[in-house]
């Protein structure tokens, strides 16, 4: 293949943005595509962890389905929750485990959010994605991330949340 000529379908070669980050009201909202790359995984990821640090709700919101800007923009209020139960009001960072996919823990289950198919699963305990079969994953329109609170809005319009966890978990498992 000639690397020279531009294939606008080949991804490393192509001009648009694999993801955005952007405010939306309060929130910070970060777009990815399915183009998203290793790199952009941990900004990603270092975008969320950084707001978790200024109380900041961060809204993912992959490609293929768009989630609306009034959507994205509004204040979460249930997901908001104040942190009063933990030592350490600080969520455990956000890990990158593949390309596009990132791991949040949560006080019973581990999320797995690929945010470059728009799709995430709950398990009980740390895996390899890799191992993770097709069905197993739910496709999600968007994702909230506060730093109490992880909530998935499914195509469905079903709205599935979590508590985060926060550093007493990380001590009592590792």
């Amino acid at each position: 293949m000639d690397r020279t000529a531009h294939d606008p379908h080949q991804h490393p070669l192509s001009d648009e943005p694999r993801v955005t980050i952007e405010m939306g009201g309060d929130n910070i909202v970060i777009r990815s595509t399915p183009a998203i790359d290793q790199a952009y995984t941990n900004a990603l990821a270092h975008a969320v962890d950084a707001a978790s640090d200024t109380d900041t709700v961060v809204v993912i919101d992959p490609d293929p389905i768009r989630c609306d800007d009034s959507f994205a923009h509004r204040n979460p209020g249930a997901t908001r929750a104040p942190c009063t139960r933990h030592r350490s009001c600080r969520p455990i960072a956000l890990e990158v485990v593949a390309t596009g996919i990132i791991r949040i823990a949560t006080e019973h289950t581990w999320w797995y959010i690929d945010v470059g198919l728009g799709r995430f699963c709950q398990t009980d305990s740390t895996i390899d994605v890799r191992f993770l079969h097709r069905g197993e994953w739910t496709p999600v329109i968007a994702v909230c991330i506060t730093p109490t609170m992880i909530s998935a809005l499914t195509h469905e319009n079903t709205q599935i949340t979590s508590t985060r966890a926060h550093d007493e978990r990380l001590l009592a498992t590792g």
